[in-house]
Formats: structure tokens, C-alpha cells, sequence
């Protein structure tokens, strides 16, 4: 479906959420709370004839909190937030969403080894639930951890898609990344 025309909310209509390679510039907004960072997509679908549902808003982010192992409280500034606990704010404002197509544009980029664990479960769970996930890396371990099929770039042309990730290697890979090598995709 062609989405370039669509609004921000439009193309959230249809299902689609992001994680943004830069959670401060792009993600969040780290002079606000964790809650108000937490309910930025929800806050349209809980309200009533223009008021928030408060109380129902605050459950709910509690529970994202617990779910997500968010160490810190709502009523925080996200600021105050080490980058792996901002990263979750990110990651369960977007997974609570129940998108159709996750958008991960380097989601574990400069965290702690924990979250990145952490962050990398819940994407598979997504996977796992049926939700499409669209993993952009940069880290190739994360990319053979947790990649069904890899599609590689060299100057914005498609150089390889990758269906059995498990026995590539990185250095054929990496011909491929440099453009060295081309595979035949498709119809080409």
C-alpha cells in the first residue's frame, strides 16, 4: 500500500510502528515523564469527548512498566532514565501499540547488555505473534541473531537476500554489503 501521501497518524492507522535509531533525537521526549512518553499513541484512544482518561492511562502505564522491567516510575523524567530504561519506554510505547509492522531501526544501539537481551525477546515475541518485524542493523550479530531472511544494500540496490541466515557467513556477507558480489533476486 502506498503510505508516502499518508499523515504520521495514517500510516499508525494502518498498523505501523517504529523504533527510531535515535531514541533522544527522534524516540521520546526526555524533559517529559516516562507516562507521557508512554501514552503518546494511546492518548487519542482514551480519551472521551476530548478529556483523558487519567486513571485508566496511569494502569496502564504501570503495567507497561512491569512488563517491560522499566526501572523508574512513571512520574520520572525520562532524563533521569538510564539509555537501556529510556529504550524500553520506546520499545513498549511502540510493541503496546499492536502493530501489524515493527520498524526497528538499530533498537539496541548503546544500550547495556541486558536490555539489549531484553529488547531482542520482545521483537521475537512480536515474530512470533505474526506481527512482521523490519530489523535495521548495523550490529551483524544482531542481524544473525534474530533475522529469518536478510536482505543487504550497497548504494540503495538490493546485492543479496539471504533465506538461510544460519549458514551465511559474514565474509560472504560483507561481499555482498561492499558490492563485490551480486545475487540474481527475483526476476532480475
Amino acid at each position: 500500500k502506498e503510505i508516502a501521501k499518508l499523515s504520521v497518524r495514517g500510516i499508525r492507522d494502518l498498523g505501523v510502528a517504529h523504533i527510531p535509531e535515535d531514541r533522544i533525537r527522534t524516540g521520546c521526549d526526555v524533559s517529559a515523564s516516562v507516562y507521557d512518553n508512554l501514552i503518546a499513541l494511546d492518548y487519542v484512544k482514551q480519551s472521551r469527548f476530548g478529556f483523558m482518561r487519567e486513571r485508566a492511562l496511569k494502569k496502564e502505564c504501570k503495567e507497561r512498566v512491569e512488563k517491560y522491567s522499566i526501572k523508574g516510575t512513571i512520574a520520572q523524567k525520562l532524563s533521569s532514565l538510564s539509555g537501556g530504561n529510556m529504550q524500553k519506554v520506546v520499545v513498549a510505547r511502540e510493541l503496546e501499540s499492536n502493530p501489524v509492522l515493527v520498524i526497528a531501526d538499530q533498537p539496541t544501539r548503546g544500550i547495556d547488555v541486558g536490555a539489549i537481551s531484553f529488547i531482542h525477546k520482545k521483537l521475537v515475541e512480536m515474530r512470533d505473534a505474526g506481527c512482521a518485524v523490519l530489523l535495521v542493523s548495523a550490529d551483524l550479530g544482531e542481524v544473525y541473531d534474530l533475522a529469518d531472511r536478510i536482505l543487504v544494500f550497497h548504494e540503495g540496490e538490493i546485492t543479496a537476500e539471504i533465506t538461510d541466515v544460519k549458514h551465511t557467513d559474514e565474509e560472504q556477507l560483507g561481499r555482498y554489503m561492499l558490492g563485490v558480489e551480486r545475487m540474481v533476486i527475483g526476476n532480475e
